[in-house]
Parts: C-alpha cells; sequence; structure tokens
C-alpha cells in the first residue's frame, strides 16, 4: 500500500527560493525590471520521512518517487527540471545548498545514487524516482528556466512511498540475481531499483499514464471543466461533436460563454428555423433585446375569403384580390396552361395561390440604426431555413396602449396660420382666430376688382 503527500500547501511557505515567487499558490520566475522573467531560478523544499503512520506495510519505510504537477502546460521556450537528495538522520542539515551541475551527479549516472548528493533528472520529466535507497530526509529542489520571455507555473509537488514498482509482484525467483564468485559479486534481489524493476516501472508509468487518462474522461466531456487552451482545445472539440459552427462559438476572451455555447447547443439546435429560436439567436449574437426584435411571416396574415361582411376577411381590394394561379395541380384540357401552370403534386396543391407570401419572413428592429440592422441580418441570413426567404429592416418605435386624445395624450402643434392669428380679409381666409392649421386659399383674386362684403363695387 502507498502512502502519500503533498509538499506545496497551498502557499509554498516551506519553500527556500532563489529568483523564484509564489503568485497564485503557483511556483514561476520572478520577474525582471524590464517585464520579462528570470532565465533561471530554484526553489527547495523539504519532504522529509514518512511518518510512523504512513509506515503501513514493509516498503513504506520511505519516498520512493515524487511527481510534480504544473499549473499549465510548460511554454516551449521554458523548462522544468527535478533534483532529489537524501541526507543521512544523523547528519541533519537545515537547508542543502542549491544543486550545482559539476558537483552533482550526472543524470546518467548508475541507479544507486551515494547520500548527500543532488541527483537530476531529464528535463520536463515530471515522474520522478528517488534513486537514493538510503534512510534520511528528502529534499526536492525544483529548477525553473526559460529564455526569459515565459515561465513555467509549478502547483504542487507529491510525493509517495510506492511499492517498487511492478516487479514486486513478481516470484521472488524471478527479480533474484545469484553471487558471482569470480567477481565478488554478491546475490540480490531487484526491490525495484535495478535492470528489471526500472524496465517495468517505465511500462507501469505509461499504463498509468492510461490509466489517469481514462479516469479524467468524463472531465474533459463536460463543458463546464473541460481544459480550453490552445494546446488542448477540448471545448473546440466538444463544439464539432454537437455541431456547432466555428463563428457560432464565442471567442476566448469571454470563457464562460463559450462553455454555455457548447453547454446549451443541443438545446438551441431543437429550437433552429424557428420563431423563437431566430429572435433568441439574434439576441445572443448582436447584444439587442428580445423586444425590440419582430419578426413577420406574410403568411400567417393571409385569410380565407368568405362573403361574410366582415372587413378582416371580405373588404374588397384589401383582403380580397385575384388568384394569382389555380391551386393545382394542374390538369390537362382544363386548368393546365402552357407557360402559366406550376406542375406540382397533390401535396403541394394550394402553392400557386399562397406562392407570393409563402417562404418568406421579415425582420422588424424596432428603432435599430444602420450597424444593428446589418449585424441582425448577418445573424438571420445564417439561420434562417434555406428555402425561406428573409429580409431585414428598421422600423420606428410604436407603443401598444391604446390612447384618447384630450383624455391621455396631447396633439402637437399644427402648422402656423398668419400672423398674429389675425385675418385680414375674413370673407377670403376664413374666421379671425385660426385653430390649429391654416385654411387653403381659393382662386387668386384681384383686389383692385375684388368687392369685399358691405364695399360699393
Amino acid at each position: 500500500m502507498s502512502a502519500f503527500a503533498w509538499l506545496a500547501r497551498a502557499d509554498w511557505e516551506a519553500a527556500q527560493v532563489t529568483d523564484v515567487v509564489v503568485e497564485g499558490g503557483c511556483l514561476r520566475l520572478a520577474s525582471t525590471a524590464g517585464g520579462g522573467f528570470a532565465r533561471r531560478g530554484v526553489a527547495i523544499v523539504a519532504a522529509g520521512a514518512p511518518v510512523s503512520a504512513q509506515r503501513d506495510s514493509t516498503t513504506a519505510d520511505r519516498w520512493r518517487q515524487l511527481s510534480v504537477r504544473l499549473a499549465e502546460p510548460a511554454p516551449s521556450s521554458a523548462w522544468v527540471r527535478v533534483w532529489t537528495r537524501v541526507d543521512p538522520v544523523d547528519d541533519p542539515q537545515p537547508v542543502p545548498p542549491a544543486p550545482e551541475p559539476d558537483a552533482a551527479a550526472a543524470e546518467d549516472s548508475p541507479p544507486d545514487t551515494a547520500p548527500a548528493t543532488w541527483r537530476p533528472a531529464p528535463v520536463d520529466a515530471l515522474d520522478v524516482r528517488v534513486l537514493c535507497r538510503d534512510d534520511g530526509t528528502l529534499w526536492i529542489c525544483v529548477e525553473l528556466g526559460g529564455e526569459g520571455t515565459t515561465t513555467p507555473r509549478v502547483a504542487d509537488i507529491r510525493v509517495e512511498t510506492g511499492d517498487d514498482g511492478p516487479v514486486t509482484l513478481l516470484p521472488v525467483v524471478y527479480r533474484a540475481t545469484a553471487s558471482d564468485a569470480s567477481t565478488d559479486v554478491a546475490g540480490s534481489v531487484d526491490s525495484g531499483d535495478e535492470l528489471l524493476g526500472r524496465y517495468l516501472g517505465l511500462l507501469g508509468a505509461q499504463l498509468r499514464s492510461t490509466s489517469s487518462l481514462l479516469d479524467e474522461l468524463p472531465a474533459l466531456l463536460s463543458p463546464d471543466v473541460a481544459p480550453d487552451r490552445a494546446d488542448s482545445p477540448w471545448i473546440e472539440r466538444l463544439a464539432e461533436w454537437v455541431a456547432l459552427e466555428p463563428e457560432q462559438l464565442t471567442a476566448r476572451t469571454d470563457p464562460a460563454r463559450r462553455r454555455e455555447d457548447v453547454a446549451l447547443a443541443v438545446s438551441r439546435h431543437a429550437r433552429r428555423g424557428t420563431r423563437d429560436g431566430l429572435r433568441d439567436e439574434i439576441s445572443r449574437r448582436t447584444g439587442v433585446a428580445t423586444a425590440l426584435i419582430e419578426i413577420e411571416e406574410p403568411l400567417l396574415e393571409a385569410e380565407i375569403w368568405r362573403l361574410d361582411g366582415a372587413p378582416d376577411t371580405s373588404a374588397l381590394g384589401v383582403t380580397t384580390g385575384l388568384l394569382v394561379a389555380d391551386p393545382g395541380p394542374p390538369a390537362l384540357d382544363r386548368t393546365a396552361i402552357l407557360d402559366a401552370s406550376m406542375l406540382i403534386d397533390d401535396d403541394e396543391a394550394g402553392l400557386p395561390v399562397h406562392a407570393a407570401i409563402a417562404h418568406r419572413l421579415c425582420v422588424h428592429v424596432v428603432g435599430g440604426t444602420p450597424a444593428q440592422v446589418a449585424a441582425v441580418d448577418a445573424v438571420v441570413q445564417r439561420e434562417r431555413p434555406a428555402h425561406v426567404l428573409a429580409r431585414t429592416c428598421a422600423v420606428a418605435r410604436t407603443t401598444g396602449m391604446s390612447t384618447m386624445v384630450g383624455i391621455d395624450a396631447l396633439p402637437g402643434p399644427g402648422p402656423r396660420g398668419l400672423a398674429n392669428d389675425i385675418a385680414h380679409h375674413p370673407s377670403i381666409d376664413g374666421p379671425g382666430v385660426r385653430i390649429g392649421t391654416a385654411r387653403l386659399p381659393g382662386e387668386p383674386q384681384n383686389p383692385r376688382t375684388h368687392a369685399h362684403e358691405g364695399e360699393a363695387p
């Protein structure tokens, strides 16, 4: 059974850092005066040794492996390197000095590492095995580096006692090495640090990686928590799976709305092509309130003509008119006219009558500006059904409340009359007091010959 421990404790308080700072609970390279980052920095943290409560098996006597968790994938121009060191218990040291490549063990040196010696792991290796078998205090050094323009971000470090790897599942006879009298090499049993143990450990690490991907699959398929980065574009993949077109997916600058687009795509597809679906899509894409979007379908305004005297159904010249063509389908020697009949099937009967208004809609933007109308029209043309013709226009604001002149509405001022509202010739210009408007003059009069009332000719 494997025991483990996390070392960061959210603030990396116990870490000794050089050219490294803690930001948002993560380690990163320190900023420079020029606006970039330091090219190299280290953070040393003590892992100690497993406490007695964690030593619940024969293999839980020391930390055998560790994993570095990054807050985000390291940029291509940055790198991470992990160093390990075990100091003997009887020779305590507060904090060992930072590793120096010249004094440290080589990366490809033999597996057994001497105590009090820094051992580097390969660059960007995040799963590291502790190759010193001695008991003592485990120290971990995280080295961050880059070109000065970017920085890796380390979130935490996890140490594990492990179980010496898959090799311990084999019988002893398969992992035992016989002694060789000619070379004075004593026999040994591979407990995970020799050739067979390291080889099987490599395979086991690959299997654990695959298993972790399967464990994370539910999170990858959830729009709420799926990664949305350039190197892990799961939101874009989910958008493709739910048939969300690229131009319908919000940019990464608004991650919350971007995830909402994917989460609600299926329900929006169910309403696509409907009046409500079109109105909601216009509002989401353009920001125009749904109350200012009016969608009219001429066919819905068409009435069946009835000779009942009602103005809504039989007003001559208003709700009535001549048929464009026979409802069809055309019949030879009866309704079929050369170059003037629509060849349709029985299920399309009546189409010629309403062909001029069927499959058409008009979107009105109340009080819309030219820019708003253009934006709305772009959405309408993309969202309309393929067989429907659509146009977009702006209309003036109207009120839906009935008003009564003189009670709850005041009329605006009418055109001006004569100066001072006084008539020069009442018989021609009308009464002397004008109310609201002026009277159109009659035939031109000659003031020399025109006789006003009460005057001699």
